[in-house]
């Protein structure tokens, strides 16, 4: 199973990720972060297919691809 982890310190709220996920598996959140913006978050559990490619198009780098439970920094 694969996991999406966010940096929310970093996450600027483009919604590169959400809008390229081919398997709908990011939706940005109704709660703000401490900066003031909505930031990604996992739509469900077990929709990752681990392609990554939110990982290569996000300009912040604030998120990574892992194998494991997901956590929010």
């Amino acid at each position: 199973m694969h996991t999406i982890l966010i940096d929310e310190r970093w996450c600027k709220g483009c919604k590169l990720c959400t809008v390229n996920c081919p398997t709908r598996a990011l939706h940005m959140a109704e709660r703000f972060t401490k900066r003031g913006i909505h930031p990604p978050e996992l739509a469900q559990n077990g929709r990752c297919n681990g392609c990554r490619l939110c990982e290569l198009l996000c300009p912040d780098f604030a998120i990574t691809v892992t194998e494991g439970v997901g956590v929010h920094l």
